[in-house]
């Protein structure tokens, strides 16, 4: 290995490209919508972080006030230092008229004119995990297993159930989600409320009957005994398991209708009706709709139900011989978009191999049309136009000459099926739907996700970023035709030195037919006269796709796959990140390749032909040293690479892996595996093949990891020890489904000792943004302390 850089100066190349998502400004725009033809996003500039204020009829932009201007009249205000670095605004609100910026910070609410600068305290707005009646007079919200409203006149408040408990909760997601819900600032009731403001349609969660996956916090933050943190949790052997009773409730009186229809299990990851976008309600707020979708996810049937009555009745089903998908992954909401003025419904089904929407009669349950027929992917839908009978949706064309996971905005007819790109430049088109999960972390940064949109309420506009992996993002204004108003942002990289982006790769998967694609990260001080070694940088997760495409736009897991490919190229190694057969985010074969075969998900079989292709154009790459590391469905496949391809990867590292999905979420195992049965589902559990252990094998855990559950990886340690192997294993008692800035630099040394061949200096724990904004939302947590004079 070439000496061109010291391992001090390999480490700190390693922590500034984690660190690489600061370093880009610009990257994307969030844009909060004040009007149809108004909104407001953050942007950074010279002096600091600037909110302005667009008009999208001109692409006029201003910047009415800073960050450090909110930050200097705080301090004024509270008499206390306030770091405009470190403060966190949160709520923000623009009344343009009055020249106000309302928000809150350290709790409590305040109001800045940006007109003469001055703050002064104000009334909190309503909570957000309050649900608020369409003629904005009540709001509801969850308290002791029970929904309750509050007069948002008065501020009197009432129980509307009476009979709810823990685990027999009112407007409740399953408990095996409370943990995740928590760590989110939590959310409004699993309730939608009737357009007449009259009915609530709710449910209760029945989680009496499951059992508990308890954790152990072995090093609690405070005492020595340890506690157990109860866990209840559904998993595929259960014959039960959490239900869903599905009820209206009169808000005035609370008198409850149940629906007469058999009671709901948990799916789609453990989603309720609510959570998976598949509830509505009539235009007339006399039928309630929702779509069951059975245990095991083969049949969904859309439900009419008479709230007046308690009749229920299926309108239509649809039927899959692997599961039925009603988004491009599990995690976003489902593509189902009802037409309450037509009683109609748009449906999104893979029936003919390919994501297309669907135009059904809710009254009678007919197909009206297929309106997005053909060579058209569509991976997400932003928008339905009632009046212009318009979807404006995401899609992806197969015909395009571009690789098919590169999305661009579409518009198509519900009627006439004319479907057309509005946007065609280039690269991967990112245009944000409100809540998407990937806008997760914007809550830690004051913002609310449901309020970021890249379309305009009325359809008229749009904002995209565009980018590829080799170029950074631009951000347009655009009309709904498509036609330019303006360039918002063109982002710029203070990257490290010696940089370079990766290289897109497209190679043949191992059945020789299948295309399959990926990112090549060369290594840092790249000399084409040395030989280095190759790092596979996996997830093996059929639920998402692992390759990033745009350059540190996306948000979510691609763009932390490229943050990692230039991480870990930092070690002085090749890193592919592909994905291979059995991944989401292409056509309904490659992507249900792994069907009742959970352990082939990205297949390991493509990624040894990938880097085997690989090889070929680059001889530098060393195939005698070959490593692979990833993270949660990463780590599970990282396992099976040791244990069932030890010949090939010489070296892993395996972090928070679901290692057995018999151990993991019920509406996981069953979904991607199939049905529970003790033989099939050994044929995925990594514990199997542990005699196959032939290289070197790390194992990182979060020890309150309440995904990914500990004992599944120490049934794969115990399985190892009988088999008389010595994998090394890294416990983080406190961490939850997490690497760790520790874990990260446990992995790092040990890729370097046993990969490299040169172990690194003991150096500090990696940072990460995440730590950073943690550290900045514990700090926002309180008022700064008030500033004492100095004596004399």
């Amino acid at each position: 290995m070439t000496n061109l850089f010291s391992w001090q100066e390999r480490y700190a190349f390693a922590q500034a490209a984690l660190s690489a998502p600061d370093a880009v400004s610009n990257g994307t725009v969030h844009p909060v919508w004040l009007d149809g033809t108004h909104f407001w996003y953050e942007r950074r500039g010279a002096g600091g972080f600037e909110y302005c204020i667009v008009d999208a009829q001109s692409g006029e932009r201003r910047v009415p006030v800073t960050r450090k201007a909110l930050a200097g009249a705080l301090q004024n205000h509270l008499n206390a230092p306030v770091d405009a670095d470190v403060l966190i605004v949160t709520n923000p609100r623009f009344a343009t008229e009055e020249e106000l910026l309302h928000f809150e910070a350290y709790g409590k609410a305040y109001r800045y004119s940006f007109h003469d600068g001055s703050l002064a305290s104000a009334e909190k707005r309503s909570d957000n995990s309050w649900a608020v009646s369409p003629d904005g007079k009540l709001g509801l919200f969850a308290r002791g297993g029970d929904l309750w409203l509050r007069d948002l006149d008065s501020g009197t408040e009432r129980a509307v159930t009476s009979d709810g408990s823990d685990f027999y909760a009112y407007g409740a997601a399953p408990a095996a989600l409370r943990a995740f819900q928590a760590k989110s600032g939590g959310t409004s009731p699993e309730a939608l409320w009737s357009p007449d403001s009259r009915w609530i349609l709710t449910l209760q969660t029945d989680d009496r009957h499951v059992p508990d996956l308890s954790l152990a916090e072995y090093a609690p933050v405070d005492g020595v005994r340890p506690k157990i943190r109860r866990n209840r949790t559904s998993l595929p052997a259960d014959s039960k398991v959490t239900e869903f009773r599905m009820i209206a409730l009169e808000a005035a009186t609370g008198r409850q209708v149940e629906a007469r229809y058999p009671r709901l299990s948990a799916v789609r990851m453990n989603s309720t009706p609510f959570g998976a976008g598949i509830a509505w309600w009539s235009a007339d707020s006399g039928t309630a709709y929702f779509v069951d979708i059975e245990r095991g996810e083969q049949k969904a049937h859309v439900v009419a139900f008479d709230v007046g009555s308690g009749a229920a009745r299926v309108v239509f089903t649809e039927r899959s011989d692997t599961y039925v998908e009603l988004s491009v992954n599990v995690y976003q909401p489902a593509l189902v978009t009802p037409l309450p003025d037509t009683n109609e419904l748009i449906w999104y089904s893979e029936r003919t191999g390919r994501g297309q929407l669907y135009l059904y009669d809710l009254t009678s349950g007919e197909l009206r049309n297929e309106f997005t027929r053909g060579t058209w992917q569509v991976r997400d839908v932003l928008r339905v136009d009632p009046r212009r009978r318009e979807v404006f949706f995401l899609g992806t064309d197969a015909a395009d000459g571009e690789n098919p996971y590169m999305v661009k905005p579409c518009v198509a007819s519900v009627d006439t099926n004319d479907v057309r790109v509005i946007s065609e430049l280039p690269g991967d088109h990112r245009v944000w739907r409100p809540n998407e999960m990937a806008l997760g972390v914007k809550k830690l940064e004051g913002l609310d996700p449901k309020h970021i949109g890249g379309l305009s309420p009325t359809g008229d506009y749009f904002v995209e970023t565009v980018s590829t992996v080799q170029d950074l993002p631009i951000t347009y204004l655009r009309r709904r035709d498509g036609t330019e108003v303006s360039v918002l942002e063109t982002a710029t990289f203070d990257a490290p030195p010696n940089w370079h982006p990766p290289e897109p790769i497209q190679c043949k998967a191992a059945d020789g037919i299948t295309e399959v694609f990926g990112l090549l990260f060369k290594p840092l001080g790249y000399d084409p006269e040395v030989r280095y070694p190759v790092i596979d940088y996996i997830y093996g997760g059929p639920q998402v796709s692992n390759v990033p495409h745009a350059s540190f736009a996306a948000g979510g897991l691609d763009s932390m796959s490229y943050v990692e490919g230039m991480h870990l190229s930092a070690l002085g190694a090749f890193v592919l990140i592909l994905d291979g057969r059995g991944t989401a985010n292409r056509e309904q074969a490659f992507r249900t390749a792994s069907y009742r075969a959970a352990h082939t998900a990205s297949n390991l079989e493509d990624h040894v032909a990938a880097i085997r292709h690989l090889s070929s154009a680059y001889p530098q790459m060393d195939l005698d040293r070959v490593g692979i590391t990833g993270f949660s469905g990463g780590g599970y496949m990282t396992a099976h690479a040791a244990l069932r391809f030890g010949d090939f990867f010489k070296v892993a590292v395996a972090g928070g892996g679901n290692y057995d999905q018999a151990m993991f979420w019920h509406s996981w195992g069953e979904r991607y595996h199939g049905a529970f049965e003790a033989a099939h589902y050994a044929t995925q559990a990594a514990k199997t093949y542990a005699a196959g252990m032939s290289g070197k094998l790390m194992l990182v855990h979060g020890m309150m990891d309440d995904g990914c559950h500990p004992a599944a990886l120490f049934q794969l340690v115990q399985a190892l020890i009988e088999a008389n192997k010595d994998p090394e294993l890294v416990l983080l008692p406190r961490a939850g489904h997490d690497w760790t800035g520790y874990g990260m630099r446990r992995r790092w040394d040990y890729l370097a000792t046993n990969l490299i061949g040169q172990k690194p200096p003991l150096s500090e724990a990696f940072k990460r943004p995440i730590d950073n904004l943690l550290a900045r939302a514990a700090a926002n947590a309180s008022e700064p302390a008030i500033e004492k004079p100095s004596r004399p």
